[in-house]
This record gives structure tokens, C-alpha cells and sequence, in this order.
């Protein structure tokens, strides 16, 4: 996987389903309001679950999977090692439904995801993980990643 820089500026837009402020690159932040407003007026409900996490936060998820005895071949199917993660560019965004459990392949399922596979292109968003991807990542179809 390529190594990504740390985003340096951030906007914030608005709360995730965790009552967690949530922050974007300015281009995305722009883009998902927009994706977010268009799907709405769909009938669509896309719920933000995560966007920028820093390369620190990225550590932490890490070493707590490792403190719990999960192997780091394991983590590293689910997890980017710190300094790979989309997340940490502000670009990327994790989605939810409230239709199916965060942050599980039972999103792929949703009327989200499918509004998603067709229209997320047009707001400059692609599904980063998708089956069988060259990466080796778990499939992820939560989550999106904007354009640089």
C-alpha cells in the first residue's frame, strides 16, 4: 500500500453517529456535504461513521488490537499500518445505513450502498476496498475515499 501524507488543513462537517465531531480535507468536506444533501433529497439516509483519523489515533487502534493478542498479520487485513490509512489524508469517510451494522459487510446489502455504487463518482468519491482488492485488505464497502 502507498504511504500517505498527513492532511494539514481540516474543516469540520458536523457529527458522526458516535456524537464524534468529524473533520475532512476542505475538497472532500465540500464534496460529501454536497453527496450527503443530493442523497437526501433521494430518500437516502448515508450515515457518517468516521473521517479523519491521524496517524496517532492510527497507532493507538493498532497497538490496542495488539495489547488484545490479535496478531499484526491479522490487524493489518482490517487496519493500514500508521502512515498508510486513507483516513489520515481526510479524504476518506466510513458509511453506514441505518439499515445494517457499522462497519460490516451487511452495508453492501443497503439502499445506501447501492445509491452509493452509482452515484458517489459523480461527487468525486471510489470504494477504496473492494472485493479481492490488490491491497489485501478486508473488503470494506463502508468505506469511500475522495479524489486528491
Amino acid at each position: 500500500m502507498p504511504r500517505f501524507a498527513e492532511a494539514t488543513q481540516l474543516q469540520t462537517v458536523g457529527i458522526d453517529t458516535f456524537g464524534r465531531e468529524i473533520q475532512m480535507a476542505p475538497d472532500t468536506a465540500q464534496a460529501w456535504l454536497e453527496m450527503k444533501r443530493t442523497s437526501k433529497e433521494a430518500g437516502v439516509n448515508l450515515l457518517l461513521i468516521s473521517g479523519y483519523r491521524s496517524i496517532s489515533r492510527q497507532t493507538k487502534i493498532v497497538q490496542r488490537k495488539l495489547d488484545a493478542g490479535i496478531t499484526l498479520d491479522e490487524i493489518l487485513r482490517v487496519n493500514a499500518y500508521p502512515g498508510y490509512s486513507e483516513h489520515h489524508t481526510g479524504r476518506a469517510l466510513d458509511l453506514g445505513s441505518p439499515d445494517a451494522e457499522h462497519l460490516t459487510e451487511a452495508f453492501e446489502s443497503t439502499h445506501e450502498f447501492q445509491w452509493l455504487q452509482t452515484h458517489a463518482s459523480q461527487f468525486g468519491f471510489r470504494l477504496s476496498y473492494p472485493k479481492n482488492n490488490h491491497h489485501g485488505i478486508a473488503y470494506e464497502p463502508w468505506h469511500w475515499c475522495g479524489h486528491s
